[in-house]
């Protein structure tokens, strides 16, 4: 029984289109937990500064990198006509997928974390002084989420690109 499915030139250009809107989106999310400081009684407080942000930063230079990569990869094989290695796209949508939640994540606990520690060490009323902090730390964070669901979306084509390659 035939399985209906998108064209092949339909799936790249998809492709391609989910892969660029992931860059951007990652890319943004990076530049915004990097320059995410703010000064709190004393010394700065970095992203750096907390492990679960530098895991995040990691996870998301890493999600960037390979989006950058798989972009490349992806308009070669429009000009080509190709499918490339399906195997290998197949097996890294999910890992980069996994990368970026866990990194998602990270960040979110961080955030809260922060929060508890702030609240339970200088009490309730420092919180306003942390609240750009933290606005931009959960955007960043609610970004790769968003860069996540992109790369999921690229996880599901490129098991249909693994099933065309078994025919």
């Amino acid at each position: 029984m035939a399985v209906s499915m998108l064209s092949p030139t339909t799936t790249r250009i998809a492709t391609l289109a989910l892969r660029v809107l992931t860059a951007i989106l990652l890319f943004a999310s990076l530049i915004i937990l990097l320059t995410n400081t703010q000064q709190f009684q004393g010394p700065t407080l970095h992203f750096y500064d907390r492990v679960g942000y530098s895991y995040a930063a990691v996870g998301i230079f890493l999600g960037l990198a390979y989006s950058i990569y798989q972009t490349v990869c992806a308009v070669i094989r429009i000009k080509k006509g190709s499918e490339g290695n399906v195997v290998f796209d197949f097996y890294a949508e999910k890992v980069v997928s996994n990368l970026l939640v866990t990194a998602a994540v990270a960040g979110f606990v961080t955030t809260g974390q922060l929060v508890d520690d702030v609240v339970r060490q200088q009490g309730p009323s420092k919180l306003p002084l942390l609240e750009r902090f933290v606005s931009l730390s959960n955007s960043s964070s609610g970004i790769v989420l968003v860069g996540c669901i992109f790369s999921s979306m690229l996880s599901v084509l490129s098991s249909y690109a693994l099933a065309r390659d078994d025919d």
